[in-house]
């Protein structure tokens, strides 16, 4: 593995377990953007243990529409919680 990969596995994991132990405190919206780095973590570490690049071809494609899912269920959940506040 190179030094940047190992950087962004502890990034994601990092930024997940903080996601995750604040959530109690800042609100549940915080476990679906704590599951997004969770899966940042899972798809960086095997595109770093694993010949085949994750990032190109159809596996980039499948990368991608699943990113764009998280954001779409973080962005309607955002609107939800900020909708029951005013």
């Amino acid at each position: 593995m190179q030094f940047l990969d190992i950087l962004y596995l502890v990034l994601w994991a990092g930024i997940g377990a903080y996601c995750f132990s604040s959530a109690r405190k800042l609100g549940a919206i915080l476990y679906v953007i704590g599951g997004f780095f969770v899966f940042m973590f899972g798809w960086r570490l095997i595109h770093a243990l694993l010949p085949v690049d994750l990032y190109g071809g159809v596996y980039g494609i499948v990368f991608r529409c699943i990113a764009a899912v998280f954001l779409i269920v973080i962005v309607l959940l955002y609107l939800k919680v900020r909708h029951k506040k005013q």
